[in-house]
């Protein structure tokens, strides 16, 4: 179509950018979209480039308004459009979402992901790592290499940057290490000690006593032995004696369990312990005295007056070799308390609420009291609140627990404790002309960069991380433009499907060149990058030696799909942006971006009243930060006064074992894959996150129902759950949502 005219006369109209179906009908859109596009359409025209007006009876406002509802009437004139303009039968995303926009609901967009990072810096003196640094995620087979931004000044102290954390010892016997404190007496190489336990005994020849310190700078004794002590193992430090041999004799074995020495040998008792090492073969005997007696050994025979010489005959419980010598030792003593290795592998609660460190403290706040985080060797990692306490004189710190956020998880020496941290989140700032305003209303830029970034508010829906400037003048967003003034200084955006942002400018901007720009974030995809994989600053930083996430990113959510509005577009009308019922809460508890929620009422004991409990999904996990705002958001949509609690629903591991009988004809990948789609794809999953159903009992009609679709499945051989055929249902905790793995199984 062309455009005719006299230079008074408008002989046609104007070609207006709404794109044209097959049948030359516009494509179906909003109103108040058509009444823009005709705008500046006209706009473009020579004698409408000046027309201002906001005059009610206004012919040429009423000429736009007349094509903008002819546009828009003339959209439902296909058969196309009578089925987009169902939510049950609409395939096209613009369309679910123009339906998603009547019912007042904004589509998530991308959020964007936030986490924590560990700072270590090599400077001498605290510094600040200023907000807006860039730092980049690795890549990996979900997501590329993603770009975050420190979101505020953060304070760093280079001696709280890495501490080592001094374990407690094991309480426990080890047969591996066999150690006493720096105090021992009557200990000597090549000689045997004994090693008692209530009813166990054991005696062991000591070869080498080695001297070390603990990383805490206590002394210690290590003792290397000739034999193990296994039976040991597992025993009560505390209830195992370590004793040594005072005195040493010699003698020989004249029976199985007879010793002789010579003379009169008074040191030796009934029920006595004693160790005998034999001459020949050096094996050590252990055992008690059963009998002691003093005979004359005649030594020359004669009538008159033979030589006698006395000899002590020692019967034992314990076998010795006949006539072999023998060194024997007796005399047991105390030979020092046995300690053990400080511990491999531990608990944080197996601290007591005290974590000493090697390192001497070297900072100038003996008075700190923060979040630390404990990471291992592994890269396991702990989150705790602690207050630091230094000893003044030899400057040694140690730190007093306040609280543990996950006592029980088991970790591997060494700790090291990290307390300087900066907030990140998803997204890379730029400065960005947009262009020249023109002087008339609803003019649109595009944005250079996208998708926009958009933030979690605990006060409203996610809002955009963008600022608009007209002549170096702030514009204030705003979520439509109903109701706004020619002179009110606004904008508000309009966002495809793939993210990428425009801005309309609500009110008339002065004209001017190139006088029109915006400060944005984009880049923000939705993942969650692992813990330990934020770790690349943007430049170098002085001060800074290197950067990481101990934990994984959380809080990014990959925006609506077509699927999602479908889904949420019922709930969401019915809950029309406030808390009524549970439903609502848990409604608007998705809108804030949680992947699934679910409420319930409960009774108050404290406050004497009822209030919500609300239980979420978030991708990436959940924090007492996001829990936080989430609920502030809620109250902010609920009746004043009302008592909200939010917590984090728990994964509850089942296994699904599913084997299928397919057609001759059917593609065995095919089947499989369409299979796991039905129940794990990230959108539509029926198992999926996105879709969890919290508290949900699960039967087995409900996991075979969706194979009914897929073609090529004849019938299902066998479902197990849990490894039982006979199981009929998954049932769940009110806080639960099911976390299935599947093995499944095609057959012909």
């Amino acid at each position: 179509m062309s455009v005719a005219t006299d230079g008074l006369h408008c002989l046609c109209p104007p070609r207006f950018p709404a794109l044209l179906d097959a049948d030359g009908r516009p494509l179906p859109k909003l109103f108040a979209d058509h009444r823009i596009e005709v705008f500046q359409a006209l706009s473009t025209r020579a004698n409408f480039a000046h027309w201002q007006t906001s005059l009610e009876d206004d012919i040429g406002r009423m000429v736009l308004e007349w094509l903008a509802t002819l546009l828009d009437n003339l959209s439902f004139y296909n058969h196309l459009w009578t089925l987009e303009q169902h939510l049950a039968t609409a395939t096209q995303e613009d369309s679910l979402r123009q339906l998603a926009a009547l019912t007042g609901y904004q589509p998530r967009p991308n959020l964007a992901a936030m986490a924590r990072i560990a700072v270590i810096s090599d400077a001498r003196a605290p510094l600040v790592l200023t907000g807006g640094r860039g730092v980049t995620s690795e890549g990996n087979d979900r997501h590329p290499a993603l770009a975050f931004e420190t979101t505020g000044d953060a304070p760093i102290d280079p001696a709280l940057n890495a501490m080592t954390a001094i374990p407690p010892r094991e309480t426990t016997f080890d047969a591996d290490f066999v150690a006493i404190g720096g105090a021992f007496r009557n200990l000597r190489v090549d000689e045997p000690v004994l090693f008692r336990s209530g009813t166990i005994r054991k005696a062991a020849i000591l070869e080498e006593i080695g001297n070390d310190k603990f990383p805490s700078g206590e002394s210690y004794a290590e003792l290397q032995l000739d034999r193990s002590l296994s039976v040991l193992t597992g025993r009560d430090l505390s209830d195992i004696e370590l004793k040594s041999f005072v005195n040493q004799n010699e003698g020989r074995g004249i029976s199985s369990y007879q010793l002789e020495l010579q003379g009169v040998q008074p040191g030796f008792q009934v029920n006595q312990e004693i160790a005998a090492i034999d001459g020949e073969s050096g094996a050590l005997r252990y055992g008690r005295i059963t009998g002691v007696n003093v005979i004359n050994r005649v030594l020359i025979e004669s009538e008159t007056a033979p030589v006698l010489s006395p000899v002590t005959r020692i019967s034992l419980d314990t076998y010795v070799t006949n006539g072999h010598a023998h060194v024997i030792f007796h005399g047991a003593r105390r030979g020092g308390h046995l300690i053990g290795a400080p511990k491999t592998h531990l608990a944080l609660a197996d601290f007591a609420g005290h974590i000493d460190v090697e390192e001497k403290y070297l900072g100038d706040d003996l008075d700190h009291q923060g979040d630390f985080v404990v990471v291992d060797a592994e890269h396991r990692s702990v989150k705790i609140t602690a207050s630091l306490n230094v000893n003044p004189h030899n400057r040694r710190a140690a730190l007093e627990l306040a609280s543990i956020s996950n006592p029980a998880i088991v970790l591997k020496a060494p700790l090291r404790i990290h307390g300087n941290f900066a907030m990140v989140d998803q997204g890379k700032t730029v400065v960005e002309t947009l262009g020249s305003a023109s002087g008339r209303r609803y003019q649109t830029f595009r944005l250079g960069k996208k998708p926009l970034t958009f933030l979690r508010s605990d006060l409203s829906d996610p809002e955009p991380a963008i600022e608009v400037y007209v002549d170096s003048v702030p514009w204030r967003y705003v979520p439509h433009l109903f109701g706004i003034a020619a002179d009110d200084r606004v904008y508000t955006l309009r966002i495809e499907a793939d993210g990428q942002a425009h801005v309309i400018l609500g009110g008339v901007a002065n004209p001017g060149d190139k006088n029109v720009a915006a400060r944005y974030r984009y880049g923000t995809t939705g993942d969650n990058p692992d813990a330990f994989t934020i770790n690349a600053l943007a430049g170098k930083v002085e001060g800074v030696q290197k950067v990481f996430n101990p934990f994984p990113a959380l809080g990014g959510l990959k925006g609506d799909d077509t699927e999602d509005l479908r889904f949420i577009l019922p709930a969401r009308i019915s809950a029309n942006d406030r808390c009524v019922s549970a439903k609502d809460y848990a409604v608007l508890s998705r809108n804030f971006g949680a992947l699934a929620a679910s409420a319930r009422p409960y009774w108050n004991a404290v406050r004497k009243r009822a209030g919500v409990e609300v239980t979420a999904v978030f991708d990436g996990g959940f924090d007492p930060a996001l829990a936080g705002e989430l609920r502030d958001f809620l109250v902010g949509h609920a009746p004043e006064g009302s008592l909200v609690n939010v917590a984090s629903a728990r994964p509850a591991p089942h296994s699904i074992a599913l084997t299928l009988r397919l057609a001759p004809g059917a593609r065995a990948a095919d089947v499989e894959r369409r299979v796991r789609d039905i129940y794990f794809h990230e959108f539509t999953g029926l198992l999926a996150p996105r879709r969890a159903r919290i508290g949900h009992t699960w039967s087995r009609t409900d996991l075979l129902a969706p194979l009914n679709g897929i073609d090529g499945i004849i019938r299902v051989e066998r479902l197990s759950l849990d490894g039982s055929e006979s199981t009929s249902t998954i049932a769940q905790a009110p806080d639960e949502y099911l976390d299935a793995t599947l093995d499944l199984e095609v057959v012909r």
